[in-house]
């Protein structure tokens, strides 16, 4: 005898261009991938062969696009909320959706001569921006945000020193290194329903991090991401967790001394693997009413 426990379905891989046109501020220019997953009343389906409640992915798939094209949402939290409001208003067998949209990042080309073009974009990165809103039927959103593969590197201010050694180190000390890494952030929200621009609060904490990640005296990996996560948290008051990680993506002095040049440290072989891998997550503390509350 077999029960069914938890189980959820959906559609993954739902490619969306969108284009707003404008005759007067220009084109605007997205590329959104989204995946929704639902949960509910479908034990029938595995147990029994009952397909009568099961919405069909493709139709997953069509709501994608019949919300693209009448949502005015421009960040991709509003847009997943909608989707994530309509498939639980129009099929009662639905108890919870869960919804993830990637967003690729696509900016206006800068001509030559540093105009904005309106109509014309390029994209810059590989760095995605992401993500992930669930909501029961009967319940709140919960709203995870970030960012990946925004890569990153310091020439100057870092070091590693004074590490834990056994008898199998031979790392040297380094108190001028390179450090490059990709960064992967997610942050949650203390109250998703309180925030008014997604957009803007996404903006934010990428520069607060850039430019943390630029000014930091660093002396490690973690050093830095801790100091990156806590700027966040102290200048962010809607977001109460994020995590943080940063794969150190590790650049080899080149020895030149057989060619008989010297390396002044300014020639490198950069390797994609092994790397270090580091990761973290940062939390504000309760208030301190709370915790005297438990006490």
């Amino acid at each position: 005898m077999a029960t069914v426990a938890e189980n959820r379905y959906g559609k993954e891989g739902v490619r969306l261009v969108r284009v707003h046109r404008s005759p007067y501020n220009g084109n605007t220019f997205d590329e959104w991938t989204v995946r929704v997953l639902l949960e509910g009343d479908f034990d029938s389906s595995y147990t029994e062969a009952d397909n009568s409640k099961l919405l069909p992915t493709d139709t997953m798939k069509n709501t994608v696009y019949y919300l693209a094209q009448r949502t005015r949402a421009t960040a991709i939290e509003d847009f997943a909320k909608e989707l994530v409001d309509y498939l639980i208003k129009h099929h009662s067998q639905i108890s919870a959706v869960n919804v993830d949209v990637d967003r690729k990042s696509w900016t206006n080309i800068v001509t030559s001569n540093n105009v904005r073009h309106p109509t014309a974009f390029t994209q810059g990165s590989n760095e995605v921006q992401f993500t992930n809103v669930r909501r029961p039927r009967h319940g709140n959103f919960t709203i995870a945000s970030g960012l990946r593969d925004l890569k990153v590197m310091k020439t100057a201010d870092s070091n590693f020193v004074r590490f834990y050694r056994d008898k199998l180190t031979t790392l040297a000390d380094s108190t001028d290194r390179l450090f490059g890494t990709s960064v992967l952030a997610t942050w949650t929200f203390e109250d998703a329903s309180a925030i008014t621009d997604y957009e803007k609060t996404r903006q934010q904490i990428r520069s607060l991090m850039l430019d943390l990640f630029a000014a930091h005296q660093s002396e490690s990996v973690q050093h830095t991401l801790y100091a990156m996560g806590k700027l966040v948290l102290d200048s962010v008051k809607s977001v109460n967790k994020i995590q943080l990680t940063m794969p150190n993506l590790h650049c080899l002095p080149v020895d030149l001394s057989r060619f008989g040049e010297e390396n002044k440290n300014e020639i490198f072989m950069p390797i994609d693997e092994p790397h270090g891998y580091i990761q973290c997550a940062l939390t504000r503390p309760p208030p301190k009413a709370a915790l005297s509350s438990k006490l």
